[in-house]
């Protein structure tokens, strides 16, 4: 089925474009054919209005005025002339400015407004059932008394100019036709080349292992760099993206195994023990390890929820104070017993100022989750009697006229902190500073990754408490202003 609709996608490409080259060819064929129509027609009148124009001044020629009356001796050359069109018939008439007429061979009407010229007029007409092409021309004669306009009319069947215009566009048509089919056969065969690298990819995709993840070798056109490019920076970020999933399944398959193996441990030593005190610490042990596995479990659920989300790309307005508030009030109903101090701190500007103040933008369920860990990391790797300061402010900074506001949650604690040179290390999943120490590993793994996903920033150093201070930077919402 898929490669059916690659096929189905391909030959799409295809079709589209040689119906649109092949309507430009046909809106162009069309033209061509309006313009062999004008010329056909134009060339047609030229040639037998030259005949008539011809006939028309045989006749001129031998009109002369003697005596005060007009002699007309009509050539036989003039009506040899016109005989070159053998199917037309021709009629004529000679007459006088005054409409009297000398000679005729049918009752012609003039032209209409005619003014003696001896410049020819033509015109078409219906007469005797037919399509008829008239001319008229004039001479002035001049005798001892007075002068006379001869005027000297022939009209013309058109049936050998419609021979002439139908052979002159239907030839020009046959040409054009071939040109037409031709250029549309080299257009099919430069598509079919352009589509080339399409359908090498295509291929080469189709024949691929499952596991090959190497770029197209493809030398694109520059017209399709740009969609191999693309699909290359996929393949590289589906690789990068199974190898950190093959990577993380393979961790988690160990932590959770190690972690039930140990358990499981436990639970027999307990089992077999006969001593009751011993047995009491060997359950206290298994229950420990027990709640490690829990805490472990929990940990990787939210770490894959976080991986998955900022995938997602999920996005919505966040006011960071809201979202504070509402994870302190959690974690104090956890710790409501305990010898913490927990002291919070939120700056004026967004205590009382714009209440837009502490606005950033991000998924609020990943960000809660990490805002949870950074405070969750300070309780459990602190004393009994653990002093937690939690600030939340502004922060301006002004780089080539330009201020890029940054809204900071920052965490210390009373706690033994980190060393700074594993201060990278921690970021990474599973890496614990104390082995022995109860927890999963994952906490700071898990902040890195949303505040990687957010654009944000994530720094630890050493807190004034003596402990570890780790501050969250996020961008403001409404971005820099200048």
């Amino acid at each position: 089925m898929r490669q059916s609709s690659k096929r189905i996608t391909q030959k799409s490409i295809r079709h589209r474009l040689i119906l649109g080259m092949g309507a430009g060819f046909l809106a162009i064929l069309t033209a061509i054919c309006i313009g062999l129509w004008g010329y056909a027609q134009q060339a047609a009148n030229e040639s037998y209005d030259r005949l008539l124009h011809g006939a028309a001044l045989a006749v001129l020629e031998r009109a002369n005025m003697a005596s005060g009356e007009v002699r007309i001796d009509i050539p036989y050359s003039a009506f040899e002339i016109l005989g070159l069109a053998k199917e037309d018939r021709v009629f004529y008439r000679i007459f006088t400015q005054n409409g009297d007429t000398i000679t005729a061979s049918h009752n012609l009407l003039p032209a209409a407004n005619y003014k003696p010229s001896e410049s020819p007029v033509y015109w078409d007409d219906a007469y005797s059932g037919e399509t008829v092409r008239f001319m008229q021309q004039a001479r002035l004669l001049t005798g001892d008394t007075r002068s006379l306009w001869v005027i000297v009319q022939f009209g013309q069947t058109c049936i050998a100019r419609q021979d002439m215009i139908a052979d002159l566009f239907w030839r020009g048509f046959a040409v054009a036709s071939f040109i037409t089919i031709v250029g549309l056969l080299f257009v099919w065969i430069a598509i079919n080349r352009a589509l080339h690298p399409l359908i090498d990819v295509e291929q080469n995709l189709r024949q691929r292992d499952i596991s090959d993840f190497t770029p197209l070798p493809v030398a694109p056109p520059r017209e399709v760099a740009s969609l191999i490019l693309s699909i290359n920076g996929f393949i590289s970020r589906l690789k990068n993206n199974l190898d950190h999933s093959q990577i993380f399944i393979a961790d988690v398959t160990h932590q959770i195994r190690t972690a039930l193996s140990a358990l499981q441990g436990q639970l027999e030593l307990a089992s077999k023990e006969q001593d009751p005190i011993e047995r009491l610490n060997r359950i206290e042990k298994a229950e420990r390890q027990n709640r490690q596995t829990i805490h472990l479990t929990n940990q990787l659920l939210a770490h894959a929820m976080v991986i998955h989300r900022a995938d997602q790309k999920i996005s919505s307005d966040i006011h960071l104070k809201a979202l504070l508030t509402t994870v302190l009030q959690t974690l104090l109903r956890e710790h409501v017993k305990s010898k913490i101090d927990f002291s919070v701190s939120i700056a004026p500007e967004i205590e009382e100022g714009d209440e837009d103040a502490d606005l950033i933008a991000g998924d609020n369920i990943s960000i809660r989750e990490a805002i949870s860990n950074v405070i969750d990391n300070a309780i459990k790797h602190g004393p009994s009697n653990n002093r937690i300061d939690i600030s939340l402010y502004q922060k301006s900074l002004k780089r080539r006229g330009i201020i890029r506001r940054q809204i900071i949650l920052q965490v210390d604690d009373a706690g033994p902190g980190i060393p700074e040179s594993k201060r990278e290390k921690v970021l990474e999943r599973f890496y614990r500073t104390d082995r022995a120490a109860e927890g999963s590993g994952l906490g700071l793994s898990i902040v890195d990754e949303v505040m990687r996903s957010h654009g944000a920033y994530l720094k630890l150093s050493s807190s004034a408490l003596g402990g570890l201070s780790v501050r969250m930077i996020f961008n403001h919402k409404q971005g820099d202003v200048t």
